[in-house]
């Protein structure tokens, strides 16, 4: 019986982690080391990416933006903080910070607010909604620079689709993406055409989450359908509504393909975004430190106005009661 015990208890301390030595964390079917080597082959390629590719460029590009780059020489000259300081005075720059700031603002507002009345509509079970909700998505599936090719040709003053149909109807042509005024708006236009689906759906996903027995006690209380909206579905909905907007505030605050492809900055500058001049100052007039400079200022601006918008918008999930 007392050689039976003693057998077992090997066995019985490599169930419990432990060695046959009774040492925690000694590996069953080897040493401890081993268990070591095995998280480390596969941690440090991970850490070795992010070093190459997000750490370095990072770093980099901040000691890139207190110099100057000289086509002449070949060659950087430390110059300090004057990039920094060309901001403040720079109109370009300050005119695509009002650019970013209209398409983020009243942009990403228009898609939440098309977006959510949307998934409330596509929510009543009409005959053929699959089919329709299956065209509406499409636009989400493009390229950025595609949908700014396609909607250029189609906006085009001369040939352009859009511009024909309206003469048709006898109605004003106007100059789309060459008139200052209303650029701008184009470009609104586009992005939402082509975001409002993502709005959709996720604000759809959530809205066939939730239960069904929380609408039907509102209305077995005489709620109305529109009360039923203001005061049981937007709320609940709201934490899905906030991710969606804050998703796509970040997206629109980055916007570069579909500028590149529509309007390519122009006419003039009106349709400059951030991003999209500090690619243009970076790689079209070879101005590296400056460029830098623009792109460090866009991380700084992007950090704060996420940390914001988690600050005062819930994203948590909302309790069902």
């Amino acid at each position: 019986m007392a050689g039976g015990g003693d057998a077992a208890a090997p066995s019985q301390a490599r169930l419990d982690g432990r060695g046959t030595d009774g040492r925690p964390g000694a590996s069953p079917g080897g040493h401890p080391l081993h268990a070591r080597r095995d998280v480390l082959i596969l941690v440090v390629p991970t850490i070795l990416y992010l070093l190459v590719f997000s750490v370095f460029p990072l770093v980099y590009s901040l000691g890139i933006s207190f110099f100057d780059w000289s086509q002449t020489t070949r060659s950087f000259t430390f110059i300090g903080l004057e990039n920094y300081q060309r901001l403040i005075v720079d109109p370009v720059f300050l005119q695509s910070v009002g650019n970013t700031a209209i398409m983020v603002g009243l942009g990403v507002t228009i898609q939440v607010v098309l977006g959510t009345a949307l998934a409330l509509f596509f929510d009543l079970h009409l005959r053929g909604m699959w089919f329709v909700r299956g065209v509406l998505i499409l636009p989400m599936l493009l390229t950025p620079i595609v949908v700014g090719l396609m909607w250029r040709a189609l906006l085009n003053p001369e040939w352009g689709m859009i511009n024909w149909i309206l003469g048709e109807l006898g109605l004003p042509q106007p100059l789309w993406l060459a008139d200052p005024a209303i650029a701008i708006f184009t470009l609104i236009f586009v992005d939402t055409w082509q975001w409002t689906p993502f709005i959709f759906v996720i604000v759809f996903a959530r809205l066939q989450a939730l239960p069904r027995d929380v609408f039907e006690a509102s209305a077995v209380d005489g709620a109305t359908r529109r009360q039923r909206i203001w005061h049981v579905t937007l709320p609940l909905l709201a934490p899905a509504i906030a991710f969606a907007m804050i998703f796509r505030a970040i997206d629109a605050f980055r916007a570069f393909d579909v500028v590149f492809g529509l309007t390519y900055g122009g006419p003039g500058n009106f349709t400059s975004t951030m991003s999209f001049y500090t690619w243009e100052t970076g790689f079209s007039f070879t101005r590296y430190g400056y460029s830098s400079a623009l792109a460090y200022v866009m991380v700084i601006v992007a950090m704060i106005m996420v940390t914001v918008l988690l600050r005062f918008v819930r994203v948590r999930r909302a309790d069902v009661s």
